[in-house]
């Protein structure tokens, strides 16, 4: 083939490729899976455009395929760790926990600051129940990248989960001010609040709480968690309004429904309590 030619294909394949990504941020994946393998037909030993195409055909659920271009991309790059990262993430959703760890480490071994490799690990270790050495991992994601939200969240789980709940919130503090006032997404708000419920800080619950489901629209374990604590202050009314709205958005969850029969039996002998003949007509 002529060095003319050539340059012609390196040219259309690049120009494909950028149509491509254009149809990904458009979330046309189908157009995109069609632009792409055109582009990767015509450039087989770029690892952009192989590892491109294996991110369109993920989203495709076309999950094997892409996990094995991946793995070509990796190849063809040398190694570059990020592509490392990002085949170890496609191994771990897809269930493989040796081969994500095998990439992690990998990726760690030529890029030892790379924070999204000690992620990976971290995610690794974490499925595999081994919670003191997944957050030593994150730790060391952060210690490379002081904002990471995706992993001080799944560190602030891990305290959770271990019932440490004053680390978890001050890792949820940091997050919070990682981001400009008002915009701290809802979650980060929702895992304040379970933590500062935990710690026997009720008021300060209820305001996280709330700035939560400010944020969007609240789930019913959202709400339930607020009836909960609404209650745990001594606030039946509005334990009731908050429990009752998580029913209206989920009728079968059962946390919610035991807290609403709770506080209707609460009610009834309140009411019998204050109404002798009440207990006379009841028994009629």
């Amino acid at each position: 083939m002529s060095r003319s030619r050539l340059d012609d294909g390196v040219l259309t394949a690049r120009q494909l490729s950028l149509r491509g990504t254009e149809a990904i941020q458009q979330s046309r994946w189908g157009d995109a899976e069609e632009l792409i393998s055109e582009a990767v037909r015509l450039c087989p030993t770029d690892e952009r455009m192989r590892a491109q195409y294996a991110e369109t055909l993920w989203n495709l659920n076309a999950r094997e395929e892409a996990i094995q271009h991946m793995q070509l991309a990796v190849r063809l790059s040398g190694g570059n760790p990020e592509l490392l990262v990002r085949l170890g993430d496609m191994h771990l959703e897809n269930g493989d926990l040796a081969s994500a760890s095998q990439q992690a480490e990998r990726a760690i071994a030529a890029n030892r600051q790379l924070a999204a490799a000690w992620a990976l690990r971290g995610d690794v270790l974490q499925r595999q129940g081994n919670e003191e050495e997944s957050l030593a991992s994150f730790h060391r994601a952060l210690s490379y990248s002081e904002h990471y939200p995706r992993v001080q969240l799944a560190i602030a789980e891990g305290y959770r989960r271990q019932g440490r709940h004053g680390r978890a919130l001050a890792t949820l503090r940091n997050l919070a001010d990682g981001y400009p006032v008002g915009e701290v997404p809802g979650q980060v708000r929702y895992l304040e609040g379970l933590a500062q419920k935990e710690l026997g800080r009720y008021d300060a619950a209820v305001a996280s709480f709330t700035a939560a489901i400010k944020k969007s629209p609240p789930s019913a374990e959202l709400l339930f968690q607020l009836a909960e604590t609404r209650l745990l202050m001594g606030d039946s009314v509005n334990a009731r309004i908050a429990a009752r709205a998580a029913l209206a958005l989920e009728p079968t969850h059962g946390p919610s429904q035991q807290l609403v029969a709770h506080l209707d039996r609460d009610s009834r002998n309140v009411a019998v309590a204050g109404d002798p003949a009440g207990v006379l007509r009841n028994l009629q």
